[in-house]
């Protein structure tokens, strides 16, 4: 005769056991906040974040938590992050604000080699997460920018794409000469907070830098300097670019060569989905930025990954990191939600990236710069910026040595502020 009680004792024991189990094995699963920015629209974006989630809990047990923050918002709420240990575990930075975090203490070490070593990605996106020469972040997706033109324009003028600077100046008389005043090129002007993103190429390429190579003064008001930005604001001042050039913001100055009403217009990846919306037939194609007297230049922006130094979670906030930069996320997300450009070198692999304007910006990438990883520069950045838009108030009515002299008196009022920011430099 079986015996029943202990039957069913070692049944209920090891039902216990399972269910304890189970709870230990619950309660163990690591969950990470994620903050990212909105890098493409909702409807696309929320799914694939979704989708790539439950791919990621399913082949590591880790569980993530996602939050879209505005760009508005961001900076805000990751300060308050940083100085109360109090936030997501991993989030989306600006590549300009990497080394600013990362002075406060708040950001996590992180150790490159474990994820391909700084070889594995462009060079100017690796240098965005540095900080006193130690990474505090990983490069996720890259920007820069590169020469819009519109074939009509060009055809109606007879002119080829630029190939220097000078050049540009020529073939924007040309078209200013069939197709009127302001009409060859369109610029971001004083409402534009990005505006030293569109000068600094310039700056670049004619041989001048932003500061020392010992971060201990300013040097964009040298000669090259004074140069580049009387090129810059000649353009308005002379014709090419409308008047109306001197207060606008880049979407403004991207809408004019989107609608079609200017023959050239510098802009970033993200214009191409611009157009393909808003006007399909826009007979456009893109070239790389024009050479200076040193060559080409462009800047090298986008956004890195970055972990909090007080996060609890860091073992699945570094898997998370992994999983969104390897190489058939990062082609995916950047080829069909951000239009953006992958910041990690074997991505570049797929076909995609070496064809028609893609190759482009591809190229254009390969040399594009990024500004000094200091936890100063937003400082650097606000002064340059505001003195750049005193110059174009002034200057864009001016010209030869009047111009001249204008912009060299902004610039050097700009040095004067970037050199006390400079000093305060840790």
């Amino acid at each position: 005769m079986k015996n029943t009680r202990y039957g069913k004792w070692f049944l209920v024991s090891v039902v216990l056991g399972i269910v304890v189990l189970t709870s230990v094995t619950i309660a163990a699963k690591e969950t990470i906040t994620f903050w990212v920015m909105p890098n493409a629209p909702d409807e696309t974006h929320v799914p694939w974040l979704e989708r790539k989630i439950a791919e990621f809990e399913k082949n590591t047990g880790y569980e993530v938590n996602f939050e879209i923050v505005g760009w508005g918002e961001a900076w805000q709420k990751i300060s308050t992050a940083l100085a109360t240990g109090i936030g997501p575990d991993v989030f989306q930075v600006g590549t300009t604000w990497n080394p600013q975090f990362a002075a406060t203490g708040g950001l996590e070490e992180i150790d490159i080699d474990a994820f391909g070593g700084e070889n594995a990605f462009m060079r100017a996106n690796f240098v965005s997460t540095t900080y006193k020469e130690k990474s505090y972040g990983v490069p996720w997706f890259a920007e820069t920018r590169a020469l819009f033109y519109n074939r009509d324009f060009f055809a109606k003028a007879g002119v080829n794409p630029p190939s220097t600077y000078d050049e540009l100046k020529e073939v924007g008389k040309k078209v200013v000469a069939v197709s009127g005043e302001g009409s060859a090129i369109a610029l971001a002007g004083t409402n534009a907070w990005d505006l030293l993103h569109n000068w600094a190429i310039v700056l670049w390429a004619y041989g001048g830098d932003l500061v020392s190579q010992d971060y201990k003064r300013a040097t964009f008001n040298d000669e090259a300097g004074v140069a580049a930005m009387e090129w810059y604001v000649s353009l308005i001042s002379d014709g090419l670019a409308s008047k109306a050039c001197v207060e606008y913001n880049q979407p403004q100055a991207d809408a004019a060569f989107i609608n079609g009403n200017v023959a050239m217009c510098f802009m970033g990846p993200w214009n191409i989905a611009n157009i393909e919306q808003e006007n399909p037939d826009l007979p456009y194609d893109i070239v790389e930025p024009p050479a200076g007297p040193k060559g080409r230049a462009s800047f090298s922006g986008g956004s890195n990954l970055v972990i909090l130094k007080e996060s609890k979670n860091k073992e699945a906030a570094r898997a998370w990191i992994e999983f969104l930069v390897s190489k058939e996320n990062l082609v995916d997300y950047t080829k069909n939600l951000s239009h953006m450009l992958p910041a990690k070198i074997e991505a570049f692999d797929d076909p995609y990236y070496d064809a028609g304007v893609w190759k482009v910006f591809k190229t254009t990438l390969s040399y594009a710069t990024a500004y000094p990883p200091l936890a100063v520069w937003g400082d650097i950045e606000n002064a340059i910026t505001q003195e750049f838009r005193n110059a174009l108030l002034e200057g864009s009515s001016a010209q030869g040595e009047a111009l001249k002299k204008v912009v060299k008196l902004y610039l050097d009022k700009a040095a004067q502020r970037v050199n006390e920011a400079l000093a305060k430099e840790k």
